[in-house]
């Protein structure tokens, strides 16, 4: 019988290589799932992100570098509206990402629940959204789907979702996204030493899961690595990531678009 898939999406500046190191203490408990770990589309030019004068931020680089050749890598970039030149924020380069993953997980087959951390627990947060039924007609749904033999493609709505250090959209465009609410059980890892994502950012996410959960760790902007945090992510994850427990599928020509 096939494992169940999970879908793991990276933080910013990070790639799949890194990310798959970050959960290997909660993975290797996870023997009976499929880990997947794409990497976003998008290279980043690490030295206009960060202070590379930094010891902290130089040593992050070495051990992106030093894992994969696919360097930094990220789902988007964010960017604040100007006034001025009457430009509004955004996340730029989500659309492709969208279309990426949508291709993606064509020929990779249906996942079973998504996870992320940070920029990729965002991520999950919309793909949990966008993957239930009452936004099949939402624009950024569809550059989930593949310009080609889209009629075989199928969507399922996650079983679950767990959120590291995640947080919602902060733009308005995005907002309609949420307003239905998030029926996908989600687990929300955060950490209370985060100095990087604020937590009434995490908590806004939260509030639009209505089976949400939350799991604070002593930590800051990481994967927890403490006995009882990663005891509690497998077990949700075996709670609600089960074969009897599937959810229909939903496909894209049943929804028409």
């Amino acid at each position: 019988m096939s494992k169940l898939r999970i879908l793991c999406l990276h933080g910013f500046t990070s790639n799949g290589a890194v990310h798959a190191h970050q959960l290997r203490r909660i993975s290797a408990q996870l023997p009976e799932y499929d880990f997947l770990f794409p990497e976003g589309p998008h290279r980043v030019d690490i030295a206009e992100q960060m202070d590379m004068t930094k010891p902290a931020n130089h040593a992050w680089s070495e051990i992106v570098m030093s894992a994969s050749s696919s360097g930094h890598r990220a789902w988007w970039f964010a960017r604040n509206g100007d006034w001025k030149s009457k430009t509004s924020g955004g996340f730029i380069g989500l659309e492709e990402s969208l279309d990426y993953l949508g291709t993606y997980l064509q020929e990779k087959g249906p996942v079973h629940a998504i996870w992320g951390f940070s920029q990729g627990a965002c991520l999950a947060g919309m793909l949990c959204a966008l993957l239930q039924t009452g936004l099949a007609m939402h624009p950024l749904r569809r550059h989930l789907q593949p310009s080609h033999n889209a009629d075989s493609v199928s969507l399922t709505t996650p079983l679950a979702g767990i959120i590291f250090s995640g947080f919602r959209a902060r733009f308005p465009q995005y907002d309609a996204m949420y307003e239905p609410g998030i029926d996908v059980p989600t687990l929300h890892v955060l950490g209370e030493q985060d100095p990087l994502v604020r937590s009434e950012r995490s908590e806004a996410l939260l509030r639009v899961c209505k089976s949400g959960e939350r799991v604070i760790h002593p930590g800051g902007h990481d994967i927890p690595k403490g006995e009882a945090d990663v005891a509690r992510i497998v077990e949700f994850t075996r709670e609600h990531v089960r074969s009897s427990g599937k959810r229909a599928g939903f496909s894209f020509a049943q929804a028409s678009i």
